[in-house]
C-alpha cells in the first residue's frame, strides 16, 4: 500500500480468530517471549520486505504497484490482542517492537485504540 508519505509499505495482518497466541506460555529468565506463531509472522514480514527490495527496480514491479516509490519498505504486522495484557505485557512488547528498524508489530487492539484516539471518540 502506499504509505501516508508516498512511500510504499507493506501491511501484514493475521486475524485474531486464529487462536495465534503472542506470547510464550512460560517465560525465559523470566521474560515475556514471544511465540513460535509471532516469530513465524514476522519472518514472513522480512521476507516481505527482502522480496519487494529485491524487485523494487523491475519494471514489472512497478507497474504493478503503480509506480509508487520503493525506498526503504517498512512492514505493519498486525496480530494477536492485548486487551487483557498486563502492565508486564505492555513494557515486554514495547521493549520488542523497539529492536525492529523496518518492521512494527500492532495487536488489533492498539488498532483499534488509536483509530478511537484519533476520531477523538
Amino acid at each position: 500500500m502506499e504509505a501516508y508519505d508516498g512511500f510504499l509499505d507493506i501491511i501484514e495482518i493475521k486475524r485474531p480468530e486464529g487462536n495465534l497466541k503472542f506470547w510464550m506460555d512460560k517465560k525465559d529468565h523470566n521474560n515475556l517471549v514471544p511465540s513460535t506463531d509471532l516469530i513465524k509472522a514476522v519472518t514472513q514480514a522480512s521476507r516481505y520486505i527482502y522480496e519487494i527490495e529485491r524487485e523494487a527496480n523491475s519494471l514489472k514491479f512497478l507497474e504493478r504497484v503503480d509506480f509508487i516509490k520503493t525506498i526503504k519498505p517498512r512492514c505493519v504486522l498486525i496480530f494477536g490482542r492485548s486487551n487483557d495484557w498486563t502492565k508486564e505485557h505492555k513494557e515486554a512488547y514495547r521493549i520488542l517492537n523497539s529492536e525492529y528498524h523496518n518492521l512494527s508489530i500492532l495487536t488489533y487492539d492498539y488498532v483499534l485504540m488509536r483509530a478511537k484516539r484519533i476520531l477523538n471518540i
